[in-house]
């Protein structure tokens, strides 16, 4: 008989074992309804390694962590124990129903949507049924439109005559019952949560992560700092506490802690102000990387489709868009004013709203916004240098994209940039955040052609070594180890 991924992992308890104990696993009772306060039931015999252990048992018979609330196996055992559930087992002993589904506000705009999808798509190789809930699209199999806004007719001109109030309670009654009816028709073992305030404006609010908390076990990742403060997406650190008070991870933390929920990040950084403020369990699990897709490629063929001069040196840079000014377009756009006139220098550029001052230089290549991975892949990789200027990153995704490319990277110190560099072999970090700091950088490193040569492998070579680790295929040797 198989065994779901609540069975394999998300239900799992451990302790130290007393001498002479069996291992036991401990899982939600598929035949007996769960209970009010969330029990688990154990199953002796199931389970195959000596990391499965039972935390407790209260005098009703009901699984219970050591402060009394049900405990994931994943709260304690890093960020690989959820896979290591998933792909520890014989794909023939998972049950086919094995359901995990995920709630972000986009489903394909921004690096924390491109993240998720990766997710899921890592799942469905392992046969886990994925379904995602999204904001903005609701088309295909498996895909949940949730969302407040009315759809065109009535309900639009209502709101034309309504106070901004009411507008508010109505799109959220509206998010909330279509939240539900996901959860309802999908049943799922895991819920998902990854960036979920760019659809406010849509409808949701937290009502929907308390309603997730207690319909399934809860993973959500962070993909900036808007869930630890009051509301914009990133601050500066010595504002956390201050901050902290008004956040959606303080509303919640109590209700987090009793519906299972463990918070991952992509970044050690990101981790570590999570558990500065007590926020619950946390690990950092870094953003997948597609190796089979960002890979060297045909790079000279590339870079002459492009009408690119061998000896000349190709600098790239890209975000989605490239006015926002976190990403700090403005500050290259700057620097490349002072160095433009090098010989034989060319700068491309990938995302939506290129400014004006580098869109009319000829000597810059505005390729707009590139939907095909593949083709993102082959541009980075006819690169010579890979250029994020951002002012703040919680990881840097395009970086590691770039560098698996064979693309070395220069970039602004900061956040959880640093977990995607190794500054001194795969690219060059900058501490002071300036113009002069940037285009200085740009001019050393092009009087030093040949280390954007040498380089190249060690680009390469780190990501593969990087992400081999993290690897859904992988990932239950690392635990084991």
């Amino acid at each position: 008989m198989g065994i779901s991924l609540v069975e394999a992992g998300v239900g799992l308890y451990h302790s130290v074992p007393k001498s002479g104990h069996q291992p036991w696993l401990w899982a939600r009772s598929h035949q007996h309804p769960r209970c009010q306060c969330g029990c688990w039931h154990r199953k002796g015999g199931l389970a195959a390694s000596p990391l499965l252990r039972p935390s407790g048992e209260d005098p009703s018979g009901h699984c219970v962590g050591p402060d009394g609330f049900p405990k994931p196996f994943f709260a304690n055992r890093g960020p690989f124990a959820l896979t290591f559930a998933l792909v520890s087992l014989n794909p023939q002993t998972v049950e086919s129903g094995l359901k995990i589904l995920f709630l972000q506000d986009h489903q394909e705009t921004g690096g924390a949507a491109r993240a998720a999808m990766r997710f899921a798509g890592g799942l469905r190789k392992l046969g886990v049924e994925v379904a995602v809930a999204a904001g903005d699209r609701g088309e295909g199999v498996g895909i949940y439109h949730v969302t407040g806004k009315p759809g065109r007719g009535w309900g639009r001109v209502w709101e034309l005559f309504s106070s901004p109030d009411s507008i508010k309670k109505s799109r959220e009654s509206r998010a909330n019952k279509s939240w539900r009816t996901a959860i309802r028709d999908f049943q799922p073992d895991l819920i998902w949560i990854h960036n979920i305030q760019g659809a406010f404006k849509w409808g949701w609010n937290l009502e929907m992560v308390t309603h997730a908390l207690s319909s399934a076990p809860v993973l959500w990742t962070l993909h900036d700092m808007w869930a630890l403060g009051d509301g914009p997406s990133y601050f500066s650190e010595s504002e956390l506490k201050k901050r902290w008070n008004g956040s959606p991870l303080n509303e919640l933390r109590l209700c987090m802690k009793r519906g299972r929920c463990t918070i991952l990040t992509p970044s050690v950084w990101l981790r570590d102000l999570v558990r500065s403020v007590d926020a619950g369990p946390c690990e950092a699990w870094p953003n997948p990387l597609d190796l089979e897709v960002f890979h060297p490629g045909p790079r000279e063929t590339i870079r002459q489709e492009l009408g690119l001069g061998q000896e000349e040196i190709f600098l790239m840079a890209a975000a989605e868009n490239l006015a926002d000014p976190r990403k700090g377009i403005d500050l290259l756009a700057e620097a490349w004013k002072q160095i433009y006139k090098t010989t034989g220098l060319r700068l491309g550029l990938m995302g939506r709203n290129c400014p004006p001052i580098l869109k009319n230089d000829s000597r810059v290549i505005d390729f707009g916004p590139v939907a095909s991975e593949q083709r993102v892949a082959e541009l980075m990789a006819a690169a010579d240098l890979f250029v994020h200027p951002a002012r703040v990153e919680s990881y840097g995704l395009v970086m590691e994209e770039a560098q698996a490319c064979g693309t070395p990277v220069v970039a602004f110190a900061g956040g959880g940039i640093h977990d995607t560099l190794e500054t001194g072999r795969t690219g060059w970090l900058l501490g002071e955040r300036s113009v002069s700091n940037l285009a200085s950088c740009l001019v050393d490193i092009l009087l030093k052609r040949h280390e954007l040569r040498t380089r190249r492998d060690r680009c390469r070579d780190f990501m593969i070594q990087k992400h081999a680790n993290i690897a859904f295929e992988n990932c239950w040797k690392k635990v084991v180890t």
